[in-house]
């Protein structure tokens, strides 16, 4: 249920402010590739320790993933 729901969504997770403020926005498939690139140029001030992926095949392969997921 990630791929379209809206940005910092997801009940009791304590997002950061760089994420939350955010939320009117949704996770497309461009803006999960951009975050999973890179968390910290995405999203500047993220608390995601998650250096990214650099692969755009990864990439692709893990959005494609997540879409399959409710």
């Amino acid at each position: 249920g990630v791929v379209d729901r809206p940005k910092a969504s997801a009940a009791g997770f304590a997002y950061s402010e760089a994420l939350a403020a955010l939320t009117a926005d949704a996770w497309s498939v461009e803006n999960l590739n951009g975050f999973l690139e890179n968390p910290k140029g995405f999203a500047p001030g993220t608390k995601m320790a998650f250096a990214g992926l650099k692969k755009s095949e990864d990439r692709a392969d893990l959005i494609a993933y997540l879409a399959t997921i409710n």
